[in-house]
């Protein structure tokens, strides 16, 4: 009796913080249809049941970021969690019995921790700002020894106010990233013919990341009503923002939403845009009432993991291929891009780096990637088309025609 009573004892070693998504019914609109929107909470996990329930710290992220976009309230929460989860493990160690004890003390050892553990320079900060932000709002609930009045309030030179942080942080020294920003632009057309045949449904996502500069959350929420209308000289204008496709999906990677809604133009270059577009539309159809323009093997709009999941076999497949069948400058490459990280967004970073070889000033680079401050400024146009003929140029002599009698060959392959 004795072991089954000890069996059913609950400990603080049966729980642990976690960030949870979650879908809300937003509003509705004139013909009925429900708007959804999604939220980041916090949520204590039961791990002898593999159950949660949504936990009151929820409030402190609604509290401050309720209407920014789900990956800024994301992030803020997971770095909430890490620090309650830090806390629960070191409970006795700091003779914490409830967050009435909380100090600066346990907030300094929780960031100290992470420079000890070799985290990022960037990353301890980041928690830093969100701890910040923890104990003004327990202040203000009345919790933990500080007050409200201890925190100091400053102002930006653009009229914003952010808090001070009140901790004493050793951060981590700057070190060389092992992130590659930019492919190399003499490989892409090479990118494009093996996306074609390893990874064909996101081949033409490939094409409006390198020469318009999207994110893969924004390419997995276009439909395909939505290329509003293609310019004189054959750009694509796309009209990108949040459809919310897949609510049925708890992903917590937040990369199924877009960052900021916008008209967003992307370069026909040599006619390989047209191509791939074409092609594109003729084979991937959804099935699911969606419209979507991406779709997964099933027929359903694309989730931002499914288009990564290509992206990595197409990763790989590149530098299997440089590996194989490349020189001694093709082995090179593929031996740096092995050994860096980098992902899908690195269509958007090679995309501002052609731009950046090509402009005159920092509007040429603003404009094309639809950054906000220009986005209603047409007076960059004709800018944006001095660097289209710029760029089309730069591939005129790469790869001949590649791309088109590429897909002309493959038509009927499915070898995705």
């Amino acid at each position: 009796m004795a072991n089954s009573k000890s069996s059913t004892i609950i400990t603080l070693q049966n729980f642990k913080f976690i960030m949870i998504s979650v879908w809300i019914d937003w509003g509705t609109l004139s013909d009925g249809k429900i708007i959804k929107k999604q939220f980041a909470a916090i949520a204590l996990k039961n791990l002898t049941t593999d159950t949660h329930i949504v936990h009151p710290f929820t409030d402190f992220i609604l509290n401050y970021w309720q209407a920014r976009k789900f990956n800024t309230q994301r992030k803020h929460a997971l770095n909430t969690v890490k620090f309650l989860n830090y806390l629960l493990f070191n409970k006795r160690n700091m003779n914490i019995r409830s967050l009435a004890d909380l100090t600066l003390m346990e907030g300094n050892y929780f960031l100290n921790s992470l420079t000890s553990e070799g985290q990022s320079r960037g990353s301890v900060k980041d928690n830093e700002r969100t701890l910040t932000y923890l104990y003004l709002w327990l202040s203000i609930k009345g919790v933990g020894t500080l007050e409200e009045t201890k925190f100091n309030k400053k102002e930006t030179h653009y009229g914003k106010y952010y808090y001070e942080s009140p901790f004493q942080v050793i951060y981590p020294d700057h070190r060389p990233s092992n992130v590659e920003h930019a492919f190399p632009i003499r490989y892409i057309p090479l990118l494009f013919e093996i996306a074609i045949l390893v990874a064909r449904p996101i081949a033409l996502g490939i094409y409006l990341q390198m020469f318009g500069g999207l994110r893969v959350g924004e390419i997995v929420n276009l439909k395909r009503t939505q290329l509003r209308r293609r310019v004189a000289n054959g750009d694509f204008l796309f009209e990108v923002k949040d459809q919310n496709f897949r609510s049925d999906l708890k992903d917590s990677s937040g990369s199924n939403s877009v960052k900021r809604s916008r008209k967003q133009r992307v370069f026909q270059i040599r006619d390989w845009g047209e191509s791939l577009f074409n092609d594109h539309i003729e084979l991937f159809a959804p099935t699911d009432k969606s419209n979507a323009l991406f779709v997964n093997r099933d027929g359903k709009s694309m989730s931002g993991r499914s288009y990564r999941q290509y992206f990595d076999k197409l990763k790989r497949s590149f530098i299997e291929y440089l590996k194989l069948h490349g020189d001694s400058d093709d082995k090179l490459i593929a031996h740096h891009l092995s050994m860096m990280s980098w992902s899908t967004h690195i269509g958007r970073g090679t995309f501002t780096n052609m731009l950046a070889e090509l402009a005159e000033n920092p509007y040429d680079i603003a404009f094309p990637r639809g950054d906000k401050s220009l986005l209603s400024s047409l007076s960059y146009m004709s800018r944006t088309e001095r660097m289209r003929k710029k760029l089309e140029e730069k591939f005129n002599n790469m790869h001949g025609l590649y791309i088109p009698k590429l897909i002309e060959k493959s038509k009927n392959q499915k070898e995705y």
